[in-house]
């Protein structure tokens, strides 16, 4: 009886569905078009401290998505101490004025899921609780020297094993050439063993009463909830938080110099990383849309035309990105450029295929299939990439951190679609200028110094590991 009555249902349903007999096997389906991206609706309301609190409603499942968005990263650890962000932020849940550390883990284990400084994701009706315990490690933290002591033990390991990594050293040398040395950018990436030991406790005492204050924060609430609700629960636990005085943001101006290779030896090494960039403009640009479809055609998809030459046609490469635009925060110059692992043989060879490229770019304009690539790579999977509620949190956090407005996304997909084959090879011609390249290798020197020279591609500097010739 069971078995009929789930056929019968089946049938019911199938024929609802405008299917059953009439359904023809003998033609494939075809899928539609897709539908057009809209970015879940956003509502924001700032609290009389300055604490900007934004909510997207998605009441399709029992859940909710929280992220406290601090503007505090390493980009702004002062010269010498760099460390001192990520160290403040893995010092806030170690104890706060009204809670010790085991106390803590014992309300976070009580709840039944994870509560840090920064986000959680929970269950609508633990979403008060959650919030007070996470408010207090943002402004109660009481920084004990004992857990001071060991997440600097623990950040400094970690480092360590950074450093094992043939990619780690060529990177902090390729992006202080791009950006200059003491550029945040630079900087950010530099965090040793040294830098984390000269940070003492009133550091990350001043770095924390500087940074994280209500006027710096936002408070992202994803899922099951009703945003007046989200608003007077927030109001009620972040309400005492003092704001503060905004900190001047510098940004240091660099000019790049005339293409250079800078060749960091390592001996008998079987393959060389290859870094090749140049400084693009800040995410407000009208260049914007065209670079941000460049990405995918030239360098940032698999079916790129650099990685066609120097992986699928001349297996000059073994992995790598070598080109994708990484847009930065505070309208800092973007970076264009990437990274390979290349046959140490073939390095000079990679290189003429990989800047042949590069000028061909402003050559030959984008065909109608690579613009379609361009358009699926970066707008139809954006439905994909946050159909969750922490997917969504995820992005909007990643607008926060990198300056983007929060409607950003309600015309990304237009923008996309309109940008057109001859701006993009405009753009190639403003911003891939040959004459103005950083070209970082890392190599067996006595096999690829040679074969550069020989290729006289650009000037060479071999340089240490701190990249000082």
């Amino acid at each position: 009886m069971r078995c009929v009555a789930a056929a019968a249902i089946a049938s019911l349903s199938l024929a609802r569905l405008g299917l059953g007999q009439e359904l023809d096997r003998t033609k494939r389906p075809v899928a539609g078009a897709p539908a057009p991206f809209e970015f879940p609706k956003i509502e924001t309301q700032r609290l009389s401290n300055g604490l900007l609190v934004v909510v997207i409603e998605n009441h399709s499942l029992p859940l909710v998505a929280v992220r406290a968005v601090v503007q505090a990263d390493s980009l702004d650890d002062p010269i010498g101490k760099e460390g001192l962000a990520a160290l403040t932020s893995n010092m806030l849940p170690e104890g706060t004025t009204s809670r010790s550390a085991e106390q803590i883990a014992s309300e976070i284990a009580a709840l039944g899921s994870s509560v840090t400084p920064s986000r959680f994701t929970t269950i609508p009706q633990n979403l008060a609780k959650s919030l007070e315990l996470m408010a207090d490690m943002l402004i109660h933290p009481t920084f004990s020297g004992s857990a001071l002591a060991r997440i600097k033990g623990t950040l400094t390991a970690a480092k360590q094993r950074e450093l094992q990594g043939p990619s780690t050293l060529p990177n902090r040398v390729f992006l202080a050439r791009l950006y200059g040395p003491d550029h945040p950018i630079a900087r950010a990436v530099r965090a040793s063993e040294a830098s984390i030991h000269a940070i003492t406790r009133d550091d990350v005492v001043r770095f924390h009463a500087t940074r994280y204050r209500p006027n710096m924060t936002t408070l992202v609430v994803v899922g099951d909830v009703r945003a007046a609700e989200v608003v007077a629960v927030a109001s009620k636990v972040f309400g005492s938080w003092r704001p503060g005085e905004l900190p001047a943001i510098g940004t240091p101006v660099h000019t790049l110099a005339p293409t250079t290779i800078y060749l960091i030896d390592r001996p008998s090494a079987q393959q060389s990383y290859v870094f090749v960039g140049t400084l693009g403009p800040a995410r407000a640009s009208k260049d914007f849309a065209a670079l941000e479809a460049m990405a995918p055609i030239l360098g940032a998809s698999v079916s790129s035309r650099l990685l066609n030459n120097l992986r699928e046609r001349h297996a000059f490469i073994y992995a790598g990105l070598p080109l994708a635009v990484v847009w930065r925060r505070n309208g800092f110059p973007s970076l264009i450029g990437g990274s390979v692992a290349a046959a140490t043989a073939k390095t000079d060879s990679a290189l003429i295929e990989w800047l042949g490229e590069l000028r061909g770019m402003t050559r030959r304009p984008p065909t109608a299939e690579e613009m379609k690539l361009a358009r699926s790579w970066l707008v139809d999977a954006l439905a994909a990439q946050t159909e969750t509620d922490d997917l969504i949190a995820n992005r909007v956090t990643s607008m926060l951190q990198s300056g983007t407005p929060l409607d950003f996304y309600n015309s990304y997909g237009g923008r996309i679609e309109a940008v057109t084959s001859t701006e993009i090879s405009a753009a190639a011609a403003k911003y891939l200028d040959p004459s103005r390249l950083v070209i970082v290798v890392a190599g067996d020197r006595q096999v690829v110094e040679p074969l550069l020279r020989a290729a006289n591609i650009a000037p060479i500097v071999v340089v240490d590991d701190a990249g000082k010739p």
